[in-house]
C-alpha cells in the first residue's frame, strides 16, 4: 500500500512540475514578442474549446445513465410488483 502511494506521489508531482514549466514557458513566450505567437494563442483556444467540449459530454454521458439507470430500477421495480401480485 504504501508503494503504491508513494508512486502516486511522485506521478503527481511529476505531473504537477511539468505543467509548471509548459505554463511557465508558455507566458513568457506569450508575453515576448515571438514569430509564434499567433499559433501558440490558436493552440490555447483548441485547448480550451476541447475542454469544454469534454465537459459538456460528460454531463451529457451522465445524464444518459442516469437515465438508462431510472428505466433498470424501474424496469426491475415493475418485475417485482407482478410477481408479487402473482403469489398473492
Amino acid at each position: 500500500m504504501y508503494k503504491l502511494l508513494n508512486t502516486l506521489n511522485k506521478i503527481s508531482n511529476l505531473i504537477l512540475v511539468f505543467s509548471a514549466v509548459v505554463g511557465g514557458w508558455t507566458s513568457v513566450l506569450l508575453l515576448s514578442n515571438t514569430t509564434s505567437k499567433i499559433e501558440i494563442k490558436e493552440v490555447i483556444n483548441k485547448m480550451y474549446l476541447n475542454q469544454k467540449d469534454f465537459i459538456y459530454n460528460v454531463k451529457d454521458l451522465s445524464l444518459l445513465l442516469v437515465k438508462d439507470a431510472n428505466e433498470r430500477f424501474s424496469n426491475i421495480n415493475n418485475d417485482t410488483n407482478q410477481f408479487n401480485k402473482l403469489e398473492n
